[in-house]
């Protein structure tokens, strides 16, 4: 494993560059199993001793008085009034960090039922400066092969540098984590993304209590986790879920990425260290099968938290009042009739190849529905401008930030054409818009049929977006016309089945919202998690329990 010397610095917010936009619209199943080779570890309990040489706190506000005393939670402070600091550790992909700084936004100087809380990020430079401006940031000295300080930008013939990716990362942060919670005389807990597995051995040896966060589905998790656990000794194709899944579902073999079925060992061995898990996400979407997931942790018994949707961002006030700052997009979509523009994304780092994209262009055309489609600048920038100037039916964005969630909170919006990222799909449940399934790797197929055929707010652009070989099928302009005759109706008797979907949507879009509100499901069950965390404070046994 990589040993890299770590500095960490602490900045507030008033001291961090200013970034205006955070990428909200990629999500998947840790990274892209496809390229994640994480080292393996077969004992956990033996890399228990620190490996990592001891950071250098430039700027940090204090350090411990002795390392017993922080090591222990019964060592700090025991003022029954001292806020609980919570330390947010995202794994370094933007569709990671976004879901966990958000929350972290929504914990800082706020009080949680009787609870005060605190809240800190520690990460890198480059994510450093895309953290929330409340929320102050423990910065961590990195280094990677490669350059890439984001895992999503590691090119896909650059499969071989993913482990060193994972040790350089743990190199970097393990150490400023030790230092920022051994500086801490309060309550402190940890809460860290689920593929950082290294994280609840931390916060054991310094006493904190650890909190899992998922940035996927509860739905997705439990899939691959009953498919892990009970799978047969050949699959049917299409198999169904099995092992007492919350609901019959059927899967192709094709839907399940081996690799990632591979690492579920190594994260459940360190999930089961955690006192807690929690899922982006709400009651009113995912609570069955959040309790399933409970059933199968490894492990002591642990509790399930809904807290989601955590969204980067809400939609700004400009996007209902308009003004001279409000986006172009958003203005071009004030001219257009309610429920009549077909949203097009897959993504920041989804790329499609230049064959697909001349499909998706003509077969847009071809459904003569009016449309927006968004194109990351770097993984589409020829295709992008070519296609800009051939469209006369729609607005096509290309190689800029898009504000995805005031946009599908628009009202001339009335479907969706998406990758199938859990970030993505959140924003769409939440603005209540049905939505046209394109999965393109990793956990984005189980939410494709989460969305297609347990919630039915979806309808499928192809069956099975990727062949037995890994390699991408194209998907012809007539299907992508079909789709999205059947997202938004093509008069051929699809009005009972549109009205169906777009009822079911925005009955979801209101209970997501509600999840969040004031006395809502989520807050609930965050303002739950906080107090337990908070009266672990000062327990002479393992915080875990």
């Amino acid at each position: 494993m990589m040993r890299i010397q770590t500095e960490c610095t602490f900045l507030l917010p008033s001291q961090r560059p200013n970034l205006r936009h955070i990428s909200r619209d990629r999500r998947f199943w840790g990274p892209n199993p496809t390229r994640m080779c994480v080292p393996r570890s077969p004992n956990l309990e033996k890399e228990a001793q620190p490996i990592h040489p001891k950071p250098h706190l430039r700027a940090h506000p204090h350090q411990p008085r002795s390392l017993s005393r922080a090591m222990s939670p019964a060592g700090r402070s025991g003022r029954p009034d001292a806020p609980l600091h919570l330390v947010f550790v995202p794994f370094l992909a933007r569709s990671h960090f976004a879901p966990l700084a958000a929350k972290a936004a929504d914990a800082c100087g706020q009080r949680v039922g009787a609870t005060a809380t605190t809240a800190a990020i520690v990460t890198t430079p480059h994510f450093a400066a895309l953290a929330p401006p409340c929320v102050p940031v423990h910065v961590a000295g990195f280094r990677c092969p490669g350059g890439h300080e984001d895992f999503s930008q590691l090119p896909d013939d650059e499969a071989s540098s993913a482990p060193a990716f994972f040790s350089a990362a743990e190199a970097a942060l393990a150490p400023a984590l030790a230092a920022v919670l051994r500086a801490q005389d309060g309550p402190v807990a940890v809460v860290s993304d689920a593929v950082l597995y290294w994280v609840p051995r931390v916060a054991r040896e310094c006493g904190a209590p650890h909190v899992t966060f998922h940035t996927i589905g509860a739905f997705a998790a439990s899939a691959m986790v009953a498919v892990h656990l009970h799978r047969p000794e050949a699959f049917l194709d299409p198999f169904v879920v099995p092992g007492g899944f919350p609901r019959h579902v059927k899967l192709r073999r094709a839907q399940i990425n081996e690799e990632a079925l591979a690492h579920l060992p190594l994260f459940r061995a360190a999930e089961a260290q955690s006192y807690a898990v929690a899922f982006n996400s709400f009651a009113a979407l995912e609570a069955n099968f959040a309790a399933y997931y409970q059933s199968q942790l490894a492990g002591r018994p642990k509790k399930v938290f809904l807290v989601g949707p955590a969204l980067a961002a809400a939609a700004s006030p400009r996007a209902v009042t308009g003004g001279a700052e409000r986006d172009p997009i958003l203005q071009w979509l004030d001219g257009r009739p309610a429920g009549s523009v077909v949203y097009v994304c897959f993504g920041s780092t989804c790329a499609l190849g230049e064959s697909q994209l001349r499909e998706l262009a003509t077969g847009l055309r071809a459904s003569g529905r009016t449309f927006l489609w968004v194109i990351p600048a770097a993984r589409g920038e020829g295709g992008a401008a070519r296609e800009e100037r051939a469209s006369s039916h729609g607005m096509v964005v290309a190689g800029r930030w898009a504000p995805q969630a005031e946009i599908l909170a628009h009202r001339a919006v009335g479907g969706f054409v998406t990758h199938c990222g859990w970030n993505s799909v959140l924003e769409a449940v939440r603005a209540g818009v049905p939505l046209a399934t394109w999965p393109l790797r990793a956990e984005q197929f189980v939410n494709e049929a989460f969305l297609v055929e347990v919630l039915r707010v979806g309808v499928r652009v192809r069956e099975v977006a990727r062949e037995e070989a890994g390699l991408e099928a194209l998907v012809p302009a007539g299907a992508v016309t079909r789709a999205v005759g059947r997202l938004m109706g093509d008069g051929q008797g699809e009005a009972e089945a549109v009205a169906g979907r777009r009822a079911r949507a925005r009955e979801l879009g209101s209970a997501a919202r509600a999840a969040v509100a004031e006395g809502g499901s989520s807050c609930g069950d965050w303002a739950r998690l906080v107090e337990e965390l908070k009266a672990l404070h000062g327990r002479d046994s393992d915080p875990q329990v």
